[in-house]
């Protein structure tokens, strides 16, 4: 009895660590905090970010979003100071249909972990998206999962690579490798600004 009980115990102390554990990011170092503190949202729907809530770009079977890429938000441009804040990210991707439904129903600007995809999308309008990276923050599952066949994953895996910088020596093999692989097929760097 006493053995299962000790069990029990290293289950409920080892296993959260080992679990947590497992994520890295881009850079193959344990995967950073996508500080939602830092955005001040008034909406405690809104107070942490990441699939489990835990300011992590993490994911598990039931999402669908792939919301590995960690950003500072933008902000939208406010009509004046008493104008809620907002983020034209929400309205620029479709999210959200309009200024009133970004200030209302999303996130305010700050950290977000956004979708993978959702990231591609913008980085295409906005070539200078890729400075709102918070890169320890970024899952390695995004370098993992574009497909550098496909050319609008291709300038996002660049562009994370490039902003980054995981195709340093530093940086575990498999993922500079990936990095290298996109930039001999779709080429390099992204030169407008986003606005």
């Amino acid at each position: 009895m006493r053995s299962l009980s000790l069990s029990v115990l290293f289950l409920f102390l080892v296993a959260p660590v080992v679990r947590a554990a497992k994520w890295e990011n881009v850079l193959g170092q344990p995967l950073g905090v996508c500080d939602r503190s830092k955005a001040h949202d008034p909406n405690p729907n809104f107070a942490a970010t990441g699939y489990e809530r835990n300011n992590q770009c993490t994911s598990n079977a039931p999402d669908a979003g792939s919301h590995y890429v960690c950003v500072d938000l933008p902000a939208g441009q406010q009509d004046s100071e008493k104008d809620p804040a907002w983020s034209n990210f929400w309205t620029e991707t479709g999210q959200a249909s309009d200024k009133a439904d970004a200030q209302q129903s999303f996130p305010k600007p700050g950290p977000w972990c956004i979708c993978m995809w959702a990231f591609a999308d913008m980085l295409s309008q906005h070539p200078n998206f890729k400075s709102l990276l918070d890169c320890p923050a970024v899952n390695k599952w995004v370098v993992e999962r574009y497909d550098s066949n496909n050319s609008r994953e291709c300038k996002a895996l660049v562009a994370v690579c490039d902003q980054c910088g995981v195709g340093g020596s530093s940086v575990p093999e498999a993922l500079s490798s990936k990095c290298k692989e996109a930039k001999s097929k779709c080429g390099g760097s992204f030169l407008s600004s986003f606005s």
